[in-house]
């Protein structure tokens, strides 16, 4: 009989363009994005995996709750990597939906919609960006506690939910605070460190070992001495390099857990005739 093949890590990256945007873009094929990174990763222990990214650009996390019974009762993940939250602290007043018609990526080559887009659309998004630039200077970065309490809220009521799918690891991971991007918006770094805060407290309060919570300055400081530029240039997005930190970080994480799990366990009888042993 055949030595009995690994059980593939299952593994469910959340989050916005964050996840799958890397800066520079358009680089070589062989750059990849952290959740390719985890798969390289594994790859190399000789770990099967099956990684699952399903982020978006302008992700808001109360999609997560849209969309889990899709993605985790169908997918069952070992592991879930959440970076969600951090596009709603990047705007003051202006809606989401604004930001992602203004920024669609499903935008088709048509004479009309060009103009209108141009002519109009852009126009208007440019003048009112820079209405709230001028009020971000001005205006306290607290005001939005009542979108704080929703994001990490809905984070919160996510996490909680898929413990009922077999416990998985959910690594909610932050987004640095840095002053990269304060032309445009000057209140982002302190609406990102009040996010961040009570992200942290929320992992906190849960308190099981399944739920953990990483902050991404731990790998800046690990691989760029605290160089946020450097990991990323437009305060938003990673390059290559940091990626591949991140997803090497995360691996790190994935495996040292995978083996707390009889089902994921190389040295492990998968063969249970009685169900209370599995």
């Amino acid at each position: 009989m055949a030595a009995p093949v690994p059980l593939p890590v299952r593994v469910l990256v959340k989050g916005p363009s964050t996840v799958n945007w890397l800066m520079p873009m358009g680089g070589p094929r062989s750059d990849l994005g952290f959740p390719r990174v985890i798969e390289d990763e594994l790859a190399k222990r000789g770990r099967p995996s099956h990684v699952l990214s399903n982020g978006a650009a302008s992700e808001q996390a109360k999609n997560l709750l849209t969309t889990w019974q899709t993605e985790v009762l169908n997918f069952s993940p070992d592991v879930i990597v959440i970076l969600d939250g951090q596009w709603e602290a990047v705007h003051l007043f202006l809606p989401k939906w604004l930001e992602r018609h203004t920024n669609s990526l499903k935008v088709h080559n048509r004479r009309v919609s060009n103009f209108y887009r141009k002519r109009i659309l852009r126009p208007i998004w440019k003048t009112l960006v820079a209405i709230q630039t001028r009020l971000d200077r001005v205006v306290d970065p607290g005001i939005r506690k009542g979108l704080r309490r929703q994001v990490v809220g809905d984070i919160n009521q996510y996490i909680r939910q898929v413990q009922r799918v077999g416990k998985p690891l959910v690594i909610v991971v932050d987004h640095p605070p840095n002053d990269i991007p304060a032309a445009w918006f000057p209140g982002f770094r302190a609406r990102l460190e009040l996010l961040n805060a009570d992200m942290a407290a929320m992992v906190e309060k849960i308190n099981k070992p399944n739920v953990r919570y990483l902050r991404l300055n731990t790998v800046i400081d690990k691989y760029y001495d605290g160089d946020i530029k450097a990991a990323m240039p437009d305060g938003f997005h990673f390059t290559p390099l940091m990626h591949r930190r991140l997803g090497q970080e995360l691996t790190h994480q994935i495996l040292e857990w995978a083996a707390t799990q009889p089902h994921l366990r190389e040295d492990v009888d998968r063969v249970w005739d009685d169900p209370a042993q599995a």
